[in-house]
């Protein structure tokens, strides 16, 4: 009981700021809740989440998330494992090294989008590659290559604290076994640093999940990406449908908690036989 006491101010703190906004969406979403027109309020059930889910609009912006979702991951844990195995060996300078990769995570979300937006549309990376109207695909590759430009360095850090955890002794054995480095990085490597990378994997796709800021600055004509978070602030904030804004934010949710369990188990990295 006596721990219940330490525990119980902690408890209500997460009660307050987490419970109660989760539970008044909730009860937004089942009802209707127009901000342009006070007659048409009521509770509706779950006629919101019918509309939603019937909603071609919305299974597309979910396709285009978990598109982008898997994308970014994906180049991240290449880039970050790469930097990782870097800044392994960058031992005399690490104290630099940790702040430069960690810089681009300290910026605003909103101003690596618009850099990046402009970089992919008029800047460098369409002078590159000689890009002239980039259109809906040239948006959502700037959208990725801006959160990949974000998030990399935590990956980077994150990867760097598992390879750490991989004994020398470890490998100094594999390779006097003869291990090829196929083996010794299946058989040593990434089971030891298989929680960093499970920590990497969760925390990167639920990043990349809320993502908003990418989709918002480069919604204009003929380049919008229109992902899940982003139809829930039009919903909400531009057509003003407080109801339909609550159902789409829980089920966003929902799908954030679905990931989660998803990734738990299939990141559970085994020893190869």
């Amino acid at each position: 009981m006596k721990a219940w006491r330490w525990l119980m101010p902690a408890v209500l703190v997460l009660l307050l700021v987490t419970a109660w906004p989760i539970g008044r969406a909730v009860w937004l979403s089942l009802t209707s809740r127009p901000l342009t027109g006070a007659d048409d309020r009521g509770f509706v059930g779950l006629d919101n989440y019918v509309d939603v889910l019937s909603s071609r609009t919305w299974w597309l912006a979910v396709a285009a998330t978990l598109v982008i979702v898997v994308a970014v991951v994906l180049v991240q844990l290449v880039l970050g494992l790469a930097f990782a195995a870097a800044l392994q060996r960058l031992t005399a300078v690490w104290p630099v090294t940790r702040v430069l990769v960690l810089l681009p995570f300290g910026l605003l979300a909103v101003v690596s989008a618009v850099v990046w937006r402009d970089a992919v549309t008029t800047g460098f990376v369409a002078d590159w590659f000689g890009l002239d109207d980039v259109g809906q695909l040239g948006s959502l590759v700037g959208v990725v290559a801006g959160e990949v430009w974000r998030g990399t360095g935590i990956t980077a850090v994150i990867l760097l604290a598992g390879l750490l955890r991989v004994p020398r002794t470890l490998m100094a054995s594999a390779i006097a076994d003869g291990a090829t480095a196929r083996q010794r990085f299946t058989r040593v490597v990434l089971p030891a640093m298989g929680p960093a990378l499970a920590v990497a994997t969760t925390y990167r796709a639920l990043d990349a999940l809320r993502m908003l800021e990418g989709p918002l600055v480069v919604d204009e004509p003929g380049a919008t990406v229109r992902t899940a978070p982003f139809l829930v602030w039009d919903t909400t904030f531009s057509s003003f449908e407080l109801g339909l804004g609550a159902t789409m934010s829980i089920l966003l949710l929902l799908m954030a908690a679905l990931l989660a369990a998803f990734l738990v188990p299939v990141l559970r990295v085994r020893r190869v036989l």
